[in-house]
């Protein structure tokens, strides 16, 4: 029997609203801690707890800024409006260092964890800093990460990582992703939602806008799902397991939470499918 992963990205997907999901759905965040811990990195505290949104729980997960311990959404650096699931894109605060592809892969690979773990951040990593290169003219070895090589997305991405593999299961998919529309405010000025590095990432993905404004997909939420996902489409017929939810931090106006059902498939052949391109 298959064991599926679905992910709702009718919200949208950052990387918090990801790690959120699947705590929710019964990943543990004591492993998550220790995973995120055998970094050797000062400063990397994490928090999840259980939050309202529109009448319906779901689990906030955060990383705590390594000076006043706040989640790193409520710092006053941050620019307001720019936010989902509590990450501001393109801008790490002024005391997170930014950081090459080198420099982070080392991080990653020289830590205790997991083989499976140090292999899918280490690969969700390359694919950011990628779609970076291909979208500034230059190569992956000389992006240095403003959004992503903050501390606050390294934990993002190995936490992702774990708490994946603690579920278990054989295979990831995903609904079509709500991008957002509007404006974003990043490292290089205000750029379109999606922003550009997010729209190489989902090139043949399946993507819309329902004219809700603000960057519902950050690349970080974007690369984890190409990453994971094999394809894009419409839930599979499940036998479900269970389910969660991970909330983002603001209100746009819809229920600002990505949905992760696990469940057994019960037929290998019955919807069609938007498989990943590439």
């Amino acid at each position: 029997m298959k064991r599926i992963l679905y992910l709702d990205a009718g919200a949208g997907v950052s990387g918090d609203m990801f790690v959120g999901a699947l705590l929710d759905a019964g990943a543990s965040l004591d492993v998550v801690r220790d995973h995120v811990g055998s970094l050797g990195v000062e400063g990397l505290r994490l928090e999840a707890r259980k939050v309202s949104r529109r009448g319906v729980t779901g689990t906030k997960f955060d990383v705590l800024d390594p000076e006043t311990r706040a989640p790193v959404d409520q710092a006053p650096s941050a620019h307001p409006g720019h936010h989902h699931g509590g990450r501001h894109h393109g801008h790490g605060h002024h005391h997170h260092p930014r950081r090459g592809l080198r420099e982070i892969l080392a991080i990653i690979g020289e830590a205790p964890l997991p083989e499976p773990v140090t292999r899918d951040a280490a690969g969700v990593f390359r694919l950011l800093a990628a779609a970076e290169a291909r979208v500034h003219g230059t190569s992956p070895d000389e992006v240095h990460f403003h959004e992503v090589g903050a501390l606050d997305a390294i934990a993002d991405i190995v936490a992702a990582c774990s708490a994946f593999h603690q579920l278990g299961v054989d295979e990831a998919w995903c609904s079509p992703v709500h991008v957002g529309c509007g404006t974003v405010r990043c490292a290089h000025g205000v750029l379109p939602v999606p922003a550009p590095a997010t729209a190489e990432i989902l090139r043949g993905v399946p993507v819309y806008s329902d004219g809700t404004r603000g960057e519902l997909t950050t690349p970080t939420g974007a690369a984890l799902i190409r990453y994971f996902c094999k394809g894009f489409g419409p839930m599979p017929p499940l036998e479900m397991d269970r389910s969660g939810r991970g909330a983002g931090s603001r209100d746009y106006g819809i229920l600002n939470m990505l949905r992760a059902v696990v469940g057994v498939l019960i037929e290998d052949e019955v919807m069609a499918r938007v498989a990943c391109a590439g």
